[in-house]
């Protein structure tokens, strides 16, 4: 018998929130604002899949067209993979909203999403790309992320569909959807035009940002920004970054971050074997605590602060095999500690970063797409090797924006023009050059 004075769990609470959520969508009586006319985008609601014979139109359609958009709503907070709840998809002339619990079999649409014939749309499409590439068994092809487009064409970084979407057309701004039960049904028309709209505009938003590229002259790194979603290993769960993030600023012998590794990885095992997010199965302090503690028994792991006690029971002995073999794995090399920044570095590191902040937005480039000022800092405090940047393409912007400035080849040059900061003109400069107070 429960007291009545137990606090839900979090899990329970979110549950909670998006019940709540599907239940004011369909108690809501406000008109849904009429969608703007425009020749590229689709006047007509939203047509409801929920059969196959209704999939096959769908798949006809799009293979008819050589630019289609995707978006998928799901849950992602209850089971190790995000459960998928809807898919919505589109073209200059329709948008489709499928219904994966009631159509079943989604391979057909995603094949013809998938092939490099066409040119997919998403925006943010990290997690929807994901779980098409689980289902199909393979990753996408000719995918563009107009947030990526958007990050390379002027706009900030990372920038909203809504917000993105607002450069170009006056779209209505329906409330926030995405936290509601997508796997209630019915659902309601507020919810049906909030996805809808997600992949409505798709298409007219990459036509303003693909001329904003080619005026900027970004079109190299833009494909190679996107190529990347080709690639099998874009897709995997990232057991590294997890890690990066449990330690955070801690420091760590090796030993443990031996064993905080291995940890990682056997937590994702369970995870997946229990059909649970892994920071449900086991929390990240709880993670912590097991580095420090070492404990031997699944009694001592059931009663950390945190441990979910039935995942202690049938998991602890494999917890308990992941410290042994952290303890017993030779170590490998750790990359050198970067010393902590003087005030004299500091100076230095703002400078440098505001200098290609500042050339990064005079070309169309947001900074925080390319480079994080973290990056930029451990490679200034290090051996300054090589350029700062995660991929070839960030650090071929970095390269071409700082490293001139760096060589004294080229001196920052900046003028306000058309209500926004860009590089200065020959005119510009030698008007200034002879201008006498």
């Amino acid at each position: 018998m429960s007291s009545g004075n137990k606090k839900p769990s979090s899990k329970r609470g979110r549950r909670s929130r998006r019940d709540r959520h599907h239940r004011d969508s369909h108690a809501d009586s406000e008109t849904l604002s009429p969608i703007p006319e425009h020749p590229d985008v689709p006047s007509e609601p939203a047509t409801l899949i929920e059969d196959q014979e209704g999939l096959a139109e769908v798949v006809s359609h799009l293979a008819s067209h050589e630019l289609v958009a995707y978006d998928t709503e799901f849950i992602g907070e209850e089971t190790y993979y995000p459960q998928l709840c809807l898919v919505q998809v589109g073209s200059r002339e329709r948008v489709y909203l499928i219904d994966p619990f009631a159509v079943g079999d989604l391979c057909p649409l995603f094949e013809v999403l998938a092939s490099p014939d066409r040119i997919m749309l998403v925006h943010a499409g990290r997690q929807d790309l994901q779980i098409m590439s689980r289902l199909l068994g393979r990753p996408a092809e000719s995918v563009v992320d107009t947030q990526i487009l958007g990050g390379l064409a002027g706009l900030p970084w990372p920038c909203s569909l809504t917000k993105s979407v607002q450069c170009v057309i006056d779209a209505p701004t329906p409330p926030g959807m995405t936290f509601t039960a997508w796997d209630a049904r019915p659902l309601s028309k507020r919810q049906l035009r909030y996805a809808a709209d997600d992949v409505r505009y798709l298409p007219v938003l990459h036509d303003f940002l693909a001329g904003r590229i080619a005026e900027y002259g970004h079109q190299e790194w833009a494909d190679a920004a996107c190529v990347a979603f080709e690639d099998p290993q874009w897709h995997l769960t990232d057991l590294t970054s997890q890690q990066r993030k449990i330690e955070g600023t801690r420091r760590f012998r090796p030993v443990e971050r031996r064993i905080l590794r291995q940890l990682v990885q056997m937590r994702d095992e369970i995870a997946r074997d229990e059909d649970l997010p892994p920071r449900s199965a086991v929390p990240d302090n709880v993670l912590l605590a097991i580095t420090r503690d070492r404990p031997s028994s699944n009694e001592a792991i059931a009663n950390l602060k945190g441990m979910p006690r039935s995942i202690a029971s049938r998991h602890g002995h494999r917890l308990i095999a992941a410290i042994e073999t952290g303890r017993e794995e030779a170590d490998t090399p750790q990359p050198q500690r970067i010393r902590e920044e003087s005030p004299v570095d500091r100076v230095a590191i703002d400078g440098l970063w505001h200098a290609f902040s500042a050339a990064a937005i005079g070309g169309g480039v947001s900074p925080a797409l390319a480079l994080s000022r973290s990056e930029l800092a451990s490679w200034y405090l290090g051996d300054r090797a090589g350029t700062p940047g995660k991929t070839p393409w960030q650090q071929d912007i970095v390269a071409s924006l700082l490293k001139p400035l760096l060589s004294g080849e080229r001196t920052l040059a900046l003028e306000w023009r058309d209500d926004s900061l860009r590089h200065a003109t020959h005119d510009s400069m030698t008007k200034d050059s002879t201008h006498t107070p």
